[in-house]
């Protein structure tokens, strides 16, 4: 391959590398070993991808009849709540091939005004929908939402894991899906929140900045380390501690630390519409 190609294979050999954790947890979930939401924070995470979805959506209406989303950054702006594959399908919805990847960049449908607006609120480019299955009542899809449009050792990426998240889907424990899509409509309905700090509902209502340094906390990474992977400085650090130890009514990192590792539940506020997680 000539040093002009857009990737060489030993960019896309580490990049299927790092995929082989995000797969695993989704196998996980797909076998009741893991949630949903944490397979698709996995996923969004080593695509770059900023929200994700799966949406099982009905035949012929086009509406979703369940779904269970990760959205990165809610709490910054309207979060991801409806699957947007009719939009990007049209009339192909109901007899996509699964495993092939739809871009709304690449849709020749005419624009959706909501998936427009959504993604100018939340500054994001693009939108991919794999069909992980076709049937007569209904289809799912796995919908992922990106900051920008996807480079080409994404979308290589993309379309290696797509048979295998198709495959992985077909074979999934019965009953799982079904079961994810009540526990995320009962907990949209539920006023209050008591959940861990770092769950999807965000009880604490960390801002994305914060949550990010909480989660390499939670990994056992010191400071330091914490503040090299993230690109701030020291004071901003600092800033982001003192708003974290406030939220989550510690006193200092070790508290915080321990609460980030624990298993027990966190009582938050009355949440925002959205979470951080």
């Amino acid at each position: 391959m000539g040093t002009n190609a857009l990737f060489d294979t030993r960019t896309i050999q580490a990049a299927e590398a790092g995929m082989i954790a995000p797969i695993a947890r989704w196998c996980e979930c797909l076998h009741g070993c893991a949630p949903f939401r944490d397979a698709l924070r996995a996923l969004a995470a080593a695509i770059n991808g900023e929200a994700a979805a799966v949406c099982r959506v009905s035949t012929g209406r086009g509406r979703a009849s369940g779904s269970v989303f990760f959205d990165a950054a809610a709490g910054e702006g309207p979060p991801l709540d409806r699957s947007f594959a009719r939009s990007v399908l049209g009339g192909y919805l109901d007899k996509a091939k699964p495993g092939l990847i739809w871009y709304k960049s690449m849709s020749d449908q005419e624009g959706d005004p909501a998936l427009d607006r959504f993604h100018a609120a939340r500054r994001l480019a693009e939108l991919a929908v794999i069909p992980l299955s076709s049937g007569k009542r209904h289809t799912d899809f796995l919908e992922l939402h990106f900051a920008s449009r996807p480079a080409a050792v994404q979308q290589a990426l993309l379309n290696i894991i797509s048979d295998t998240l198709v495959r992985t889907w077909t074979n999934r424990s019965p009953g799982l899906y079904t079961e994810a899509c009540l526990s995320e409509r009962r907990l949209r309905r539920n006023d209050g929140i008591e959940a861990h700090l770092l769950s999807m509902e965000n009880p604490a209502q960390l801002s994305r900045a914060e949550y990010r340094v909480c989660v390499l906390l939670s990994k056992g990474q010191p400071a330091k380390r914490v503040q090299t992977d993230l690109g701030i400085s020291k004071s901003t650090l600092r800033t982001h501690l003192r708003n974290i130890y406030a939220k989550t009514r510690t006193r200092n990192l070790t508290e915080l630390v321990y609460h980030l590792v624990s298993v027990d539940t966190f009582a938050g506020q009355s949440p925002r519409r959205g979470t951080a997680a």
